[in-house]
């Protein structure tokens, strides 16, 4: 079995159907992150206000002292600018702020011209009054470092205060900006988020994708039912979950279409002995095959059920019939074939396991077990089989050979991809004819609900089918 190439493809109208059918989920993740962004905007994020102190560096006549109208060179103007970050300037600015040269020199930007030397220093702090005071006193401290050393002497040159800070101005965070990030990236984490969900997901999400993969056509789907769901949930570890529909047209319609696609599917060599499996337990395999074997004794075919699930086995609780007597007594000639067939209230006669064996695959591969198969069908329209699920054990593989059909249950979103396939590779490996996929706990829809009302369950204890054993062995 090979896996359709196509199905590591992604369409673009694949893509726009993801996100809307995912558009809640979508949503909620935009609300909550663009909700943290109005509390980080408005709450967290703190305000920044700068000022502006503009000055000039003029040159000077070194004999007289006084300014002349001359531009200072690009050497004097950026020797300049860089003494405003200089140690020397920042230290009494910064002491006098209760502030270290280094938490100064990052709220400091400098900027000049060399065309006509000026030089702006632009102060950012948490508070605007506090941003106007730094930037006039860095001129003041800048000015006096000047005067005190022999820089204007040695360039020519001299600073003029052309434009003292006045007033802080807000600068950030730029709320609009910042409320449009948030809600931009709540959309795209979102659909993030759906992506992941939905292409890059293990398990099965559609009935296309199912036969894409497995490569096999899918012969029926059933939908979950949620409230039974929960309640199997409730007991798992605990008990096995089976279930039987109650016996009515409507009821038994989806099981009708299994069956017919069944039947129709190969007209001319009729499968007539049909095994039921899996890959996993709990992917309702037995539930399948019990409702299925009902339906048909309702549309007056005559059904037998072979329970060979000999390990943990179950259609004795689901049929109500005594578990005892079974096909390992038949197989080991302790009973006839009239006395391993039970006839149950839901007009489907049983073959239950019997007691419990150490190698169940003696049994499977006995001589007695293919002639009761070959005198069953003599007598019945259908022979069903139930076997553990397929990477369990050897079992179902070793059953697959014998019988004319098998049909592979797959529990959407449920079962691993690579589980479903790796089972029903195994199933082919040994020559297996597989009929179809069954899905089963497929997402409801309304037209699902149709055919989906009336349920009632049975529920199988595990510690009691334990202890059964115990006293048969």
């Amino acid at each position: 079995m090979e896996n359709n190439k196509n199905d590591d493809v992604i369409r673009l109208g694949d893509i726009f159907r993801v996100l809307w059918k995912n558009i809640i989920l979508i949503a909620v993740i935009t609300a909550v992150i663009f909700v943290c962004g109005i509390v980080y905007t408005f709450a967290i994020a703190k305000p920044q206000y700068s000022a502006v102190q503009s000055f000039v560096v003029a040159t000077r006549d070194t004999s007289t002292g006084n300014i002349t109208s001359g531009t200072p060179s690009t050497t004097v103007i950026n020797t300049v600018s860089g003494l405003v970050t200089e140690n020397n300037v920042l230290a009494p600015v910064a002491q006098a702020n209760d502030l270290t040269a280094g938490q100064l020199k990052d709220m400091i930007t400098v900027s000049s011209a060399t065309n006509n030397g000026i030089i702006r220093v632009t102060v950012e702090s948490g508070s605007a009054e506090l941003s106007v005071k730094l930037a006039n006193e860095l001129f003041d401290s800048l000015e006096t470092f000047l005067r005190e050393t022999s820089i204007q002497e040695y360039y020519g040159c001299a600073v003029v205060e052309s434009s003292p800070a006045t007033n802080g101005v807000y600068t950030s965070p730029n709320k609009v900006l910042y409320l449009a990030i948030f809600l931009l990236g709540g959309i795209v984490v979102g659909c993030i988020a759906v992506y992941v969900k939905e292409f890059c997901s293990t398990k099965f999400k559609s009935k296309s994708e199912v036969e894409n993969y497995l490569g096999e056509k899918v012969v029926g789907i059933f939908v979950d039912d949620t409230e039974k769901g929960k309640k199997s949930r409730e007991r798992e570890g605990e008990r096995r979950h089976v279930e039987l529909v109650k016996p009515s047209i409507r009821n038994y319609e989806p099981y009708n279409k299994l069956f017919t696609n069944i039947k129709y599917s190969n007209v001319d060599n009729p499968y007539r002995i049909i095994m039921i499996t899996s890959s996993q337990e709990r992917e309702l395999k037995s539930s399948t095959l019990g409702n299925f074997a009902c339906c048909m004794a309702f549309n007056k075919q005559k059904v037998v059920v072979i329970d060979m699930d000999m390990r943990k086995p179950i259609m004795h609780k689901l049929f109500r019939v005594p578990r005892d007597n079974g096909i390992i007594e038949y197989v080991d000639g302790t009973c006839g074939r009239e006395d391993i067939i039970k006839h149950s209230e839901y007009g489907v006669d049983v073959i239950t396991a019997g007691k419990k064996v150490i190698n169940p695959v003696v049994i499977i591969e006995s001589v007695g077990f293919r002639k009761l198969l070959a005198e069953l069908l003599d007598n019945y329209d259908y022979v069903l089989v139930d076997t553990p699920p397929a990477l369990a054990c050897s079992d179902a593989c070793s059953i697959a050979k014998l019988c004319d059909g098998v049909i592979f249950n797959v529990a959407m979103s449920d079962v691993k991809k690579k589980k479903a396939a790796a089972a029903l590779q195994s199933l082919t490996d040994v020559g297996a004819h597989i009929i179809g996929i069954n899905i089963t706990k497929a997402v409801a829809t309304k037209q699902d609900d149709y055919y989906y009302d009336d349920k009632y369950y049975i529920s199988v204890d595990a510690s009691s089918e334990e202890e059964d054993g115990a006293k048969e062995s």
